[in-house]
């Protein structure tokens, strides 16, 4: 496995990625007809997706995971670093590839100087909420609520 930067030819391939992530990480909790109609174009034009804290994990030639970093988006966290967003393959879901990648990221948020990092896990993800647990980040009581695929739903901020 390998890490690196992301970049723009990355694009069409990680909008797969994050489409097939979607589909089966959030069926049973997001609306099945939503979910069966993303398109690898929802995501492949996100070019906030290049900044300098986005980043993918290639197994050969392939593109198993990406993360995207930042710093915190959200006025009232000033000073935190924020972990965007993190999908990967669903074949690629439980070999460890995705935690490298989270790490790193992590890593990466500190060397930015960002001692406190946040997330946001869907209620109802329980995969992704032992993820994070697993790598040191607590549930919050922090909550924002929004609208995907007609239905509102609440994340749940996670910190570390």
């Amino acid at each position: 496995m390998k890490i690196r930067k992301m970049t723009e030819n990355d694009l069409r391939e990680v909008g797969a990625l994050y489409t097939a992530a979607w589909k089966k990480g959030y069926k049973g909790i997001l609306p099945q007809d939503f979910l069966d109609g993303i398109e690898p174009e929802r995501w492949s034009g996100r070019i906030d997706f290049l900044d300098e804290g986005s980043f993918v994990i290639i197994d050969g030639e392939q593109i198993a995971a990406h993360v995207h970093a930042r710093p915190a988006a959200e006025e009232n966290m000033s000073g935190w670093g924020e972990i965007h967003t993190m999908y990967a393959l669903p074949q690629f879901w439980g070999t460890g590839c995705a935690g490298e990648l989270f790490d790193y990221a992590v890593d990466w948020l500190n060397k930015q100087g960002f001692e406190r990092i946040y997330l946001y896990v869907l209620n109802g993800n329980e995969r992704a909420a032992r993820f994070y647990r697993k790598h040191g980040f607590a549930p919050t009581e922090d909550t924002l609520d929004c609208e995907v695929g007609g239905m509102t739903v609440t994340d749940t901020r996670y910190i570390k």
